[in-house]
C-alpha cells in the first residue's frame, strides 16, 4: 500500500460522514404577544415535511392556540406543505384555535390560489396584518 493511499476503512467512514445531510433549520418559532409565529424557511417538500410538521405541531398543541404561519422565508413549497397548512388550519379550528397565514411571493400566492386555499387561509403580507385578523373575545 502506498503512503498516500488511505486505508479502506478510513475512506468508507468518510463516505458515510459525507452522506449525512447537514442539520436543517426549516422552522423558526417565536412569540408575538398572544400569538405564536411559525416561520417556514428554505425548501418545504416531501423530504422535509416531517421536520417542518413537528415544528408546526409544537405550536398548535394547546387548545385555543393563536398561530401565524409565515411563508415569506420559504424559498419553495410543494403539495406536502399545502397539506400541512390545511391540516394545521383545520386542527386549530377544531380546538378553538386560529391560524393566520403570511405570504408575499407572487409564485407562492399563485400556488395557493390555484389550490383553492386563498379563500379559507386568507394570506396577508405581514405578521401584524395576520394578527389583526384574529377573532377577538376568544374564550379562555
Amino acid at each position: 500500500m502506498d503512503e498516500d493511499t488511505p486505508p479502506a476503512t478510513l475512506g468508507q467512514a468518510s463516505l458515510r460522514l459525507e452522506a449525512v445531510p447537514p442539520p436543517r433549520r426549516l422552522v423558526h418559532t417565536y412569540e408575538r404577544g398572544e400569538f405564536t409565529v411559525v416561520e417556514l424557511r428554505g425548501e418545504i417538500d416531501l423530504s422535509t415535511i416531517e421536520e417542518v410538521g413537528a415544528g408546526v405541531s409544537a405550536a398548535t398543541e394547546s387548545p385555543g392556540a393563536l398561530v401565524v404561519v409565515d411563508l415569506r422565508p420559504a424559498q419553495f413549497f410543494d403539495c406536502a406543505a399545502l397539506t400541512l397548512l390545511v391540516r394545521t388550519h383545520r386542527l386549530l379550528l377544531e380546538h378553538d384555535g386560529w391560524m393566520g397565514l403570511v405570504c408575499t411571493h407572487p409564485w407562492h400566492l399563485r400556488i395557493l390560489r390555484l389550490a383553492g386555499l386563498t379563500r379559507n387561509l386568507r394570506p396577508v403580507a405581514t405578521v401584524e396584518a395576520a394578527c389583526a385578523r384574529a377573532p377577538r373575545g376568544r374564550p379562555e
